[in-house]
């Protein structure tokens, strides 16, 4: 199978995924289980190991998510969702400059890939992205539209088309969830 077929089936998985979140389902954790197995391959293929590696890290964080959603009434439950406490945004801050500069040190030091720069901070964001979405942080929104937008661009550049137009529907599907979360959670 060549990368263009693997990556239309990555991306259509994705697809659903995204769906299942915006409808804040349980589901979205098995497709994107899936999904990242497809992304990790993908990635790799492409020079892209940071991304490579987030999205190894989205399978632990599937794991803790499908814990913690579980705990607290999970199928298409928008039980839980709230803001972000305001004693995190700090630490979140802290952790994504931290995550960037030692992701991009290692990407120019020991890597080929292409864009050194859109991996470490996209790399940075998306770990803390998938923590608060874990959680049922509305704000993990914005998190997804920055990640989303800059995605969308570095993939048309690398040629990777079908991921491109999946995260350009990630970033509109990014918008339209937060504001149905934030009428959900009563804002």
């Amino acid at each position: 199978m060549n990368i263009a077929t693997i990556e239309l089936i990555g991306a259509s998985i994705g697809l659903v995924y995204v769906i299942l979140e915006y409808r804040a389902s349980w589901w979205l954790w098995i497709f994107g289980m899936v999904m990242s197995l497809f992304y990790i391959y993908i990635w790799a293929k492409v020079n892209c190991y940071a991304w490579a590696i987030t999205y190894l890290y989205y399978l632990g964080a599937i794991i803790y998510g499908i814990m913690v959603w579980k705990k607290n009434n999970a199928e298409n439950s928008y039980s839980g969702i709230s803001n972000l406490p305001k004693k995190y945004y700090p630490r979140c801050t802290t952790i994504v400059v931290l995550l960037t500069f030692l992701t991009f040190f290692i990407l120019q030091r020991y890597t080929e890939t292409l864009i050194p720069i859109s991996e470490s901070f996209t790399t940075a964001l998306s770990v803390v992205g998938m923590w608060l979405l874990a959680k049922k942080y509305l704000q993990h929104w914005y998190v997804w539209m920055v990640v989303n937008a800059i995605y969308t661009i570095a993939n048309f550049w690398l040629g990777l088309y079908f991921s491109s137009l999946l995260f350009a529907v990630y970033f509109v599907v990014s918008v339209l969830g937060l504001v149905r979360w934030r009428k959900l959670a009563g804002e």
